[in-house]
């Protein structure tokens, strides 16, 4: 039930963060002298779907974490991911939102909005990818955790 809701958390997370930054995307794109207001407050407000996304995902990777062979923080693929957790979640509120509310102040948005939306769905692509592919090596504290290997009497 654990992976159920990290999937389903982490999977909406990383949509949420696409459509936040095809939502800026279009409002610079596009001639229509309306929809950039649309769009802007979209971007402003999705922190309430996001934040509560990724806040379900750490909940989730750390009940995960408890329960299987990866451990917390054993593996530098986890350690990655709650690296890119944390920054996603304090970029959003910090970053993200206050430059949508200054491009709807302003009528046009400021270029860290169009770099921190598309960063996000970089950095959450690239915490699936580890997820997926879980490449090797333990931290030193894994390393200290791991098991001995089996010795063999010749």
């Amino acid at each position: 039930m654990a992976l159920t809701a990290h999937v389903l958390g982490s999977v909406g997370w990383f949509g949420a963060a696409v459509v936040v930054a095809f939502c800026g995307l279009t409002a610079a794109a596009t001639e229509d002298p309306t929809l950039p207001t649309a769009l802007y407050r979209t971007m402003e407000t999705a922190v309430w779907i996001t934040l509560p996304l990724g806040l379900v995902t750490v909940a989730t990777g750390a009940l995960l974490s408890l329960g299987t062979v990866w451990g917390f923080v054993r593996h530098w693929w986890i350690v990655a991911k709650i690296a890119i957790t944390v920054a996603v979640l304090v970029t959003d509120p910090l970053v993200v939102a206050p430059a949508a509310r200054e491009a709807l102040d302003a009528g046009t948005a400021p270029t860290q909005l169009y770099g921190s939306t598309v960063a996000h769905c970089v950095m959450l692509a690239v915490a699936t990818t580890l997820s997926v592919l879980k490449p090797r090596g333990r931290t030193p504290l894994g390393r200290r955790r791991a098991p001995a290997p089996a010795s063999t009497a010749g």
